[in-house]
């Protein structure tokens, strides 16, 4: 399937692009977190202002002899002070002045000697939001006189639109201050995390389109933090995908050359064993004798050629299915295992057509139930068990036992309805164990052998097959007193 041809976004989908939206948009709202502490601020001192002006003109009043002023002074100082009617209490006496004769309905009260911070922030936000012109009573005491409560009379759209004004000074400003910080924060981190990463990515890029170019592969360079750690490791990751591409494309041209190779070899090697067996009527002792020698060779080198012309197939092949007991298969393997070995059979007697053979110490001893019954490939289960109970035995293991254990698979919630049941068969042996390169490369092929002239693939085809059947092979343990493997399959209930 052909990938798609990746390219870096435009700048209006690019990080630096969310990283300047999201950098004003976070100062704006925290300027939403003052704007209100300072609306309600405001509003507190253009009261007290107000009381002072009231004040002041009260103290004109006060200075006159006979406390009276005329009616234009009277209105010219109120409209100064911006107040509809002060009235100043003292100990002895009450001071009022007053635009009109009638005196203002008064809509609100407010009481300037009681404060909390919640009622500040309540009563700014209705008054910035108020659409009608209120009359409120300011009670307080002057700035200039604490002693003394004053009393003046305002318009509430007064107060709005001055509250506004200051409203939308703030909003001016804090838009300056979002886009200056901005900008300071976004080329600060632009150049110091967003263009690297561009780089980066571009790099990737550059790298997915051609990995075995050499010039692909990105320099680290100087940086030490994060970003420089990750280029770091991106180049020595890219070194070494480039260094398994080439080792896969050398083991791709001696794989096709092997299959090759092994095909014509086993070809020629089944001639010759016919040839091999004519001469087992030679009337010659000592060719007889060498006979069985040249046979079992020639068997191995057959062996070998088929476990790498099926270990060159790109799939596996498919399965053909069919029902039976786990005990039926693992017993046939053990027979046939035994019988090319030309070791004593089970009932301890030896079959009169191997009259020659030596017999042999090694012993398969089975402890399996018989109602374990399987839905799988018959042939390809038989050849995975095969290589798992033959290996110990060529690595001088003089006995394998075959035993299990039920596992009960389970779904997330614990139950185990619906889910296929588990068997974990066991194949222990008392050989010396496997050797460290051997548990380093368990599973790989041509690299993972326990014996001297083994390739290496029986483990490999072995796992491959078990996989096929949604099954799982793994090392239990090894040491000095064998090894024991597990292969894990699915069960028929």
């Amino acid at each position: 399937m052909e990938r798609p041809h990746l390219k870096l976004p435009p700048w209006a989908k690019s990080l630096s692009a969310r990283l300047l939206v999201l950098t004003v948009s976070f100062i704006m709202l925290a300027e939403i977190f003052v704007f209100a502490p300072s609306v309600a601020r405001f509003r507190i001192d253009w009261l007290k202002a107000h009381l002072d002006s009231g004040y002041l003109a009260a103290l004109a009043l006060e200075a006159t002899p006979d406390q009276m002023i005329p009616d234009d002074l009277e209105k010219e100082l109120l409209s100064n002070a911006g107040l509809e009617a002060v009235i100043l209490r003292r100990e002895d006496r009450k001071l009022l002045l007053q635009r009109d004769d009638m005196p203002a309905k008064v809509d609100k009260d407010i009481d300037l000697t009681e404060f909390s911070i919640i009622m500040a922030l309540m009563e700014g936000l209705s008054t910035l939001s108020q659409s009608e012109d209120r009359m409120l009573r300011v009670v307080g005491m002057p700035s200039m006189a604490p002693d003394f409560e004053i009393e003046v009379l305002v318009h509430e759209k007064t107060l709005t639109d001055a509250m506004r004004n200051f409203g939308w000074r703030v909003f001016g400003l804090s838009l300056m201050i979002s886009f200056f910080t901005a900008g300071l924060v976004y080329f600060a981190l632009n150049r110091l995390m967003v263009r690297p990463m561009r780089t980066l990515t571009r790099d990737m890029i550059r790298f997915r389109e051609n990995p075995q170019d050499k010039a692909s592969v990105i320099t680290p360079g100087l940086r030490d933090d994060e970003i420089g750690v990750a280029r770091q490791e991106l180049a020595i990751m890219q070194q070494d995908i480039q260094a398994m591409l080439n080792q896969r494309r050398r083991l791709a041209a001696l794989g096709t050359a092997a299959t090759k190779i092994s095909h014509d070899l086993r070809n020629a090697l089944a001639t010759s064993m016919l040839m091999t067996e004519q001469l087992a009527k030679s009337e010659d002792d000592e060719v007889r004798a060498v006979v069985p020698r040249l046979l079992s060779s020639m068997e191995r080198a057959v062996y070998i050629s088929e476990q790498t012309l099926s270990f060159a197939r790109d799939t596996p092949p498919p399965r053909d299915l069919a029902k039976f007991t786990l005990i039926e298969l693992i017993e046939e393997v053990r027979d046939q295992i035994l019988l090319q070995k030309s070791e004593p059979l089970l009932d301890g007697h030896t079959p009169e057509t191997v009259k020659d053979a030596h017999p042999c110490s090694a012993r398969i001893q089975i402890d399996l139930p018989d109602d374990i019954m399987l839905e799988a490939d018959y042939d390809m289960l038989f050849r995975a068990f095969s290589n798992l109970m033959r290996n110990p035995l060529e690595a001088g293991a003089d006995e394998v036992t075959v035993t299990y254990k039920l596992v009960a698979a389970k779904n997330q919630t614990g139950e185990s309805d619906k889910q296929p049941n588990l068997i974990d068969v066991f194949i222990n042996d008392n050989g010396p164990g496997l050797p460290e390169k051997a548990i380093k490369n368990l599973f790989v092929p041509f690299a993972g052998s326990g014996r001297t002239g083994g390739t290496g693939l029986g483990l490999a085809i072995a796992r491959e097959l078990i996989s096929t059947h949604n099954g799982d092979l793994h090392l239990v343990s090894t040491g000095p007193n064998g090894a024991v493997f597990c292969v894990k399959l699915p069960y028929l209930a």
